[in-house]
């Protein structure tokens, strides 16, 4: 049962592991344990009486009761974000107290503990998420493309949040009082704070998920949290590296668009790239890697002699010192190029597929363009989501050279996904929201118009390496050259050591991943790639000693 790992109850070993660092605190019947809000709080695991947890975003309702051996807390103990959900004992109630820096210590030293957390907190948030109480508010229209890229992002960064098209009568009189003019979409946070259309640094802010880039030198500062950099990240501060994972949106990559994700081993009923993300960011937080996001980088300040630091300079205003930077920026899907598609970017258009578009486009029919297993990922996950409307496949060529054959059978044989071969869509309509699309498929006569409420896109994908000095050698696609091509192409300016695996033609900056070239564009390839890059940064702080 998913409750029953939920909400496990620590053995009798475990609980005496834990009195050796922790302290007993005894609290009366109603007091407060922790509010929401607090960040950083401590590990709570009640001795005896009872821990409950309230939400008080929703009038204080009751969410759980933690008994004797249980324990309060999600992933947020790792993140140290702010709680949304406070604590209050019932009746006389022991605690056993553990301060939130030593928490890490802890779940490396017992391994079974570390287990039995790992799993209940991953599975805690996803309850939370689930229940559509707990969290931000986020008020807008549902086809508002500010709206859309607002609930992407808490999606993304796994921050609780429930969505509404109408304004509480408090927040929207307050609003006029003020005289702010609303525009869409509006945030109403924990202690009354209203946000209204909030650039992403600002509503990070609100929601507690920034983190200041770290001022200290670091071993390895990892550009982009997908698969390949979240995979470093894993490895490096499992090994003791310190590491910086810094990324322009949040983390999970192409991959974290991704519905569902069946062919990467482990998983064999598959996984959503945004769990994929969610349990390797936990993994990465466990070893005491950090992560800042949204941040983008705007140059990278090459070291000019072997000792010394790469500099990395943020939008934020800092500059990191790095004696290694990894660049696993990955790809970008192209744009479709149907007449409208611009208009409705992010309003109908999408380049990414997850349960937040699922759910806004509920019973209503969609379509697909593309050809490879995200696409195909894509179609199935909104077919089995919804039985009742109709997905429309597109693809330019024919189903399956570039799409793993189970896929491409399932979608074949999937009642309703409309398969169209051959075809591309020329245009998109519609007045406020997009309601039909336009399909030329190759010898036909005549466009075959289509009702249609959103289109999902994953045709191709360019190098997310156009912010990189020229200097860095890139192939004709603008992936990064790294190790052997590197010596092949002339291109590697040391005499007397040849290239890592993974380094491109500046010595000291790696790539891995989907933006190298040469990769094969797959989650488990960004894995190998990941942790084979860990491997070339001990061998190059080994050159730097």
């Amino acid at each position: 049962m998913i409750t029953d790992a939920a909400f496990p109850v620590l053995s009798s070993d475990e609980l005496s592991c834990l009195r050796k660092t922790a302290q007993s605190r005894d609290y009366r019947d109603g007091e407060t344990v922790f509010q929401a809000g607090t960040a950083e709080i401590d590990f709570h695991v009640v001795e005896f009486g009872e821990l409950e947890i309230t939400n008080p975003a929703n009038d204080d309702q009751h969410v759980v009761t933690h008994g004797p051996g249980q324990f309060a807390g999600d992933i947020d103990l790792l993140t140290g974000r702010p709680v949304i959900v406070s604590a209050r004992a019932k009746g006389a109630t022991r605690i056993l107290q553990l301060p939130n820096h030593k928490l890490r210590q802890l779940l490396n030293r017992v391994p079974s503990l570390s287990e039995k957390l790992m799993g209940a907190f991953t599975l805690r948030r996803e309850l939370l998420s689930q229940s559509g109480t707990l969290g931000l508010r986020v008020v807008g229209p549902p086809y508002c493309r500010d709206t859309t890229v607002v609930r992407e992002f808490l999606y993304k960064n796994f921050v609780p949040f429930n969505w509404s098209e109408t304004l509480t009568d408090t927040v929207r009189h307050s609003l006029e009082a003020a005289g702010i003019k609303v525009r869409t979409p509006t945030i109403e946070c924990a202690g009354g704070q209203v946000l209204v259309n909030p650039t992403l640094r600002e509503l990070a802010k609100a929601a507690g998920i920034w983190r200041s880039c770290p001022t200290s030198e670091v071993d390895l500062t990892i550009i982009g949290a997908g698969p390949a950099g979240i995979t470093s990240a894993v490895y490096a501060a499992s090994e003791g590296l310190s590491t910086l994972v810094v990324d322009s949106l949040g983390p999970g990559g192409q991959a974290g668009g991704s519905s569902r994700i069946e062919n990467f081993i482990g998983f064999p009923a598959g996984l959503s790239g945004a769990d994929l993300a969610t349990r390797g960011v936990l993994q990465m937080l466990k070893f005491g890697a950090q992560i800042v996001a949204p941040v983008a980088v705007q140059r990278l300040e090459v070291a000019q002699a072997a000792d010394d630091f790469h500099i990395v300079h943020v939008d934020c205003g800092a500059a990191i010192r790095s004696r290694v930077v990894l660049i696993a920026t990955g790809v970008n899907w192209r744009k479709l190029s149907a007449e409208g598609a611009d208009r409705f970017e992010r309003a109908g258009v999408f380049y990414a597929c997850t349960a937040v578009e699922a759910t806004l486009y509920d019973q209503q029919d969609v379509a697909v363009v593309g050809a490879g297993n995200s696409a195909g990922q894509a179609a199935m996950y909104m077919a089995e989501c919804c039985r009742t409307r109709t997905v429309h496949m597109v693809v330019r060529s024919m189903l399956g050279p570039a799409m793993s054959s189970y896929l491409a059978n399932r979608i074949r044989n999937m009642p309703n996904i409309v398969l169209h071969e051959r075809s591309e869509i020329t245009a998109v309509q519609g007045e406020s929201r997009l309601e039909t699309m336009d399909i030329k498929t190759k010898n036909a006569a005549e466009l075959c118009q289509v009702p249609c409420a959103a289109v999902f896109v994953f045709i191709g994908s360019e190098p997310g390496s156009r912010w990189l000095p020229p200097e860095i050698a890139r192939d004709q696609q603008g992936f990064l050259l790294t190790g052997a091509d590197v010596s092949r192409a002339g291109l590697w300016p040391i005499a007397d050591r040849d290239p890592c695996p993974l380094e491109t033609n500046l010595p000291g900056i790696l790539a891995a991943g989907d933006i190298r070239s040469g990769s094969t564009k797959r989650v488990g390839f960004a894995v190998g790639d990941g942790s084979m890059a860990v491997t070339c940064v001990h061998r190059l702080l080994s050159i730097r000693t």
